[in-house]
């Protein structure tokens, strides 16, 4: 028995309150909102262009920011769970449905990253309704987002999850997940290029020299948009500053750096086009050029 991962399902964002958060996500990036498929008031459900999810997390005790986290849609999700249950990972939390038939399970990697296994979304009729800032009721009229904003998020490009020990993670993301290695396109070896079916990846950061004012940066998403000009031109005309890039990695992918109003560090990417590099990979993540490791 093995897992499969399909693609990225959603990843959960920490936020101290919707309202401030909502002009970001929803006005600036232009994510959809639409009707939560689980009874918590404190999440706000938004989507990119292909039904890539992002839920917003305020606070369930009204003080402390939740953990983010990745949720991973796989193959076959009753095989997961038996093999989750077998393999010793802590926190594993009881298997559950939302009220979209959606079935899911929590889990930690060995460096304590919170991962989230499901199903597809929507395999249930549900007629829930949402409001402009997300609260969600069984009955009423239901919002529909229409941001003026030039960025068009067309999907969640990769995940950044940081790493304490690359060799201890390769034993859950490389032979549990059973996610593919690949060559990574930067400079230096720091991180952990792997990819999933449809092209959407987990970079998994080895911890950095020095840690800046803002945290050490590992733990990010990148969206990915089509027009890495525009995306930035609209940013920086909604006050918005821009951190690092534009930059362009080996395979052609452009990209740069904001923070939402929380702080989360997110990346902007088009998708670059690894598919002939030149570059090979050893079973850990090593990349070399050349025969010359990076």
């Amino acid at each position: 028995m093995s897992i499969t991962l399909k693609t990225i399902n959603h990843v959960g964002i920490p936020i101290w309150d919707r309202r401030v958060s909502l002009k970001f996500y929803r006005d600036i990036l232009g994510l959809k909102v639409i009707p939560s498929m689980v009874d918590s008031p404190n999440i706000v459900w938004t989507r990119t262009n292909d039904g890539t999810m992002v839920h917003l997390i305020e606070p369930t005790d009204g003080e402390n920011l939740v953990n983010p986290h990745t949720a991973f849609e796989v193959e076959d999700f009753d095989e997961t769970v038996t093999i989750l249950r077998s393999s010793g990972y802590p926190e594993l939390s009881d298997s559950g449905e939302r009220h979209d038939g959606q079935k899911c399970i929590f889990v930690n990697d060995s460096d304590g990253n919170r991962l989230e296994f499901t199903t597809a979304s929507g395999l249930k009729e549900s007629k829930r309704v949402v409001d402009a800032l997300g609260y969600t009721s069984e009955s009423g009229k239901n919002f529909v987002s229409n941001s003026n904003t030039a960025i068009d998020i067309l999907t969640v490009n990769h995940v950044g999850i940081p790493i304490n020990d690359r060799f201890e993670c390769m034993r859950m993301y490389r032979d549990l997940l059973n996610v593919k290695i690949i060559p990574h396109q930067i400079d230096g070896n720091t991180l952990v290029w792997t990819e999933m079916a449809d092209g959407s990846m987990i970079h998994l950061i080895d911890p950095p020299k020095s840690i800046g004012p803002r945290g050490d940066g590992r733990q990010h998403v990148a969206f990915e948009v089509e027009d890495i000009e525009q995306a930035a031109e609209a940013l920086v005309n909604a006050n918005v500053e821009i951190v690092e890039g534009i930059g362009t990695r080996h395979d052609g992918q452009q990209f740069f750096f904001v923070y939402d109003p929380d702080g989360n560090r997110l990346e902007i990417a088009t998708r670059g086009n690894h598919s002939n590099t030149r570059r090979m990979v050893d079973k850990n993540g090593y990349t070399s050029e050349n025969s010359i490791l990076l």
